[in-house]
Order: C-alpha cells, then sequence, then structure tokens
C-alpha cells in the first residue's frame, strides 16, 4: 500500500506541471469564452503547450484510477494536494508569478500533512457506496454549479476566474466520488479491479456511475479552460483544490464510510489548513496597497 502513496505523490507531480503547460499555453490576450466552436478548435489544436499539459494531466488520471481504487479517497486526494507546491515553484520560475514569506509557511504545512499521511498504516479502511448519500451529494453539487456559473456569467467581473475554480473544484470533486464508486462497483461484481484487466476496463465502461462522472468532468474541464485564462494559478488552483477537497473528503465518511483516525485526521487537516494559508496570502499579494 506504500508504494501506492508514492505513486499518488508522483501524479501530484504530474498534475502540477501539467497546469503550468496549459495555464502558458493559454495566457495570450484573449478571451476564449468569446470564440466561437470553430475557432476555438482551431485555438486549441494549434497550441503545443497546453496539448502536452493535457496528455500529462491524461496519464495522471488514468494512473489515478488504480490508485484510488485501492486506497481511501481521503488519504489519495488529500497527497495531491502537494502538487500545489509544485505549481507554485514553477509558476514562480517558468510564469515570473511572486512568492512571499507567508507562502512558504503554506508550503511547510502542507509538507508536515502530507508527511502525516504518509505516516498512516491502514490508509484502506472504506466500505461499499452509500448509494443515498452519494445521491444526496451530487443534488448539492449540481445546485451549487448552477448557482456559480449564472453568478459569474451575469456579474462578468474581473475575477471571475475565482468563481470558475470554485464550479471546477466542485465537478472534479464529484468526478473523484463516481470514480470511487465506480471501481467499488466492479469490484463488488467481479471481486477485484485493476486497470490491467480487459474484463475490469470493460465493465468500468459500462456501468452507471461512469456516465454522470464522464458529465461531471466534461463541465469541470470547461470552466478549468475559463479559470486559466485569467489570473495567477497561484490563486485559482489551490482555491479549486480546497473546493476539490471539501467533496472529497465529505464523500469518504458519508459515502463511503472511510474511518478517520487522529493521525489521518491531523494529516489531512494540516494539508488543507495549508492551502489556505497559500491562497489567502496569494491574494494579499494580488490586492493594492493604499496609502
Amino acid at each position: 500500500m506504500f508504494l501506492y502513496t508514492c505513486l499518488a505523490l508522483v501524479c501530484s507531480i504530474f498534475y502540477s506541471v501539467s497546469a503550468i503547460l496549459c495555464k502558458y499555453g493559454l495566457q495570450h490576450n484573449i478571451d476564449i469564452r468569446s470564440l466561437s466552436a470553430k475557432a476555438l478548435f482551431i485555438f486549441l489544436s494549434k497550441n503545443r503547450w497546453w496539448i502536452v499539459g493535457v496528455l500529462l494531466s491524461g496519464v495522471a488520471n488514468v494512473s489515478m484510477i488504480e490508485i484510488q481504487a485501492r486506497l481511501d479517497v481521503s488519504i489519495v486526494y488529500s497527497l495531491l494536494n502537494f502538487s500545489y507546491i509544485f505549481v507554485l515553484i514553477l509558476g514562480h520560475y517558468f510564469l515570473k508569478e511572486r512568492l512571499e514569506a507567508n507562502q512558504w509557511l503554506g508550503v511547510s504545512t502542507v509538507i508536515i500533512g502530507t508527511i502525516m499521511i504518509l505516516a498512516v498504516q491502514n490508509p484502506a479502511t472504506g466500505v461499499d457506496t452509500n448509494v443515498k448519500s452519494l445521491m444526496i451529494l451530487t443534488v448539492i453539487g449540481l445546485l451549487a454549479l448552477f448557482i456559480l456559473i449564472i453568478t459569474a456569467y451575469r456579474l462578468k467581473r474581473l475575477n471571475y476566474e475565482v468563481i470558475y475554480a470554485i464550479c471546477t473544484g466542485i465537478c472534479f470533486g464529484c468526478v473523484e466520488i463516481y470514480l470511487k464508486a465506480n471501481t467499488n462497483l466492479v469490484a463488488s461484481e467481479t471481486g477485484h479491479f485493476t486497470i490491467f484487466s480487459m474484463d475490469s476496463i470493460k465493465r468500468f465502461l459500462m456501468v452507471w456511475p461512469f456516465f454522470v462522472m464522464f458529465a461531471f468532468g466534461a463541465v469541470g474541464w470547461l470552466c478549468l479552460q475559463i479559470t486559466y485564462t485569467h489570473g495567477n494559478v497561484s490563486v485559482t488552483i489551490p482555491v479549486m483544490a480546497v473546493t476539490q477537497r471539501i467533496v472529497s473528503l465529505s464523500s469518504g465518511h458519508y459515502v463511503f464510510g472511510e474511518t478517520f483516525t487522529i493521525l489521518r485526521s491531523t494529516g489531512v487537516l494540516a494539508i488543507i489548513l495549508g492551502v489556505l494559508i497559500l491562497v489567502f496570502s496569494t491574494i494579499n499579494i494580488r490586492e493594492p496597497k493604499t496609502i
């Protein structure tokens, strides 16, 4: 099981590099919301940096299917928050984004929480999926998405990227829930799940949670691309992460019945606290100073 926790950390590096590449590729004086479908397709198909970023993210996503099938979502997706440390550093060196002392405090807190998570002796405690709780969380997520997207569209504020980052976090959090539910369902039917089995993959693509997961993933992907067109990744990516973690951690307890020991709870809270410190310290940097 320790091997899978290490693989989750490797995936976090992939996700961070992917975010930087996509951001770099979309960092143009253009609002992709104003493009037609054809113009958007042409723009993206010729964008090499964006394509490489998407491919790298795809490799990490496929790997995460296998990893989360073995571990609790509260373990796996808490470790992925480590990717935002790499985003900060890469954003500083390649996108010329500023880093301050408070941000390093957040980085240190995330590292401490990650070490605690790695020290958890039993990273797989969950039971079968509670479908009723899953439906309740889904309805709440859909309502929140509808309200936020309508609000962002009507207000058209300069910091609209933060609203879309929250929407992205909700969608990707729901993807994580349904991904776990999907693999659980296949495992209950066949006795196991692995991406290296064609039978498991076929069943994975045919059960009903897959289609819900795909829908949330598509909406989340669109919201993410809009997020990348404006603002700093050091703000939007942590905002997305915190939202995503709230959704996945809630599902870990209420949907999958995962056990939260003192060490696990402390590690998860430390990681979330570190990401929050990163968010607020970076937002303070962006606020204009008054004399």
